[in-house]
């Protein structure tokens, strides 16, 4: 029962930030009015590579909730994708000013993704190693 509230929530909360990506990438009005011209600025003029970085990291975030649902073991080596490609992000972010932008609850905000995308990684290896997932 764990295995399927996990991988559900995975699915549900990594489906999130493809949203969240794709808004941010089209520059959905609607969605970014909230968020300070400053920060909408720093997204916008990020490189090229980071906006890779994001893709990549969303994207194999959201293969992997499917793969874990399939029970399928590639799904833990493609969790580590997001936790290792935030913190290369967070780390640009942080020499870029882009983290000053954030302010504390961004930042607060950004850390928390790190530590649940860090924690689907443990738990997907750990089904992996029980052979849950094959």
């Amino acid at each position: 029962m764990v295995f399927w509230v996990v991988g559900v929530l995975a699915l549900l909360w990594n489906g999130f930030g493809l949203l969240d990506l794709v808004m941010t990438m089209t520059n959905n009005e609607a969605y970014l009015a909230d968020y300070p011209p400053e920060l909408l600025a720093y997204w916008r003029d990020m490189p090229f590579w980071r906006d890779i970085l994001w893709i990549v990291g969303v994207g194999t975030a959201v293969i992997a909730a499917i793969l874990f649902l399939l029970r399928n073991k590639l799904a833990a080596p493609l969790y580590a994708v997001a936790p290792i490609s935030m913190v290369i992000g967070l780390a640009h972010d942080a020499a870029a000013g882009g983290i000053a932008l954030m302010g504390t609850g961004g930042l607060i905000g950004s850390l928390a993704i790190l530590a649940v995308s860090t924690a689907l990684w443990w738990y997907a290896r750990r089904q992996a190693r029980k052979g849950v997932l094959r």
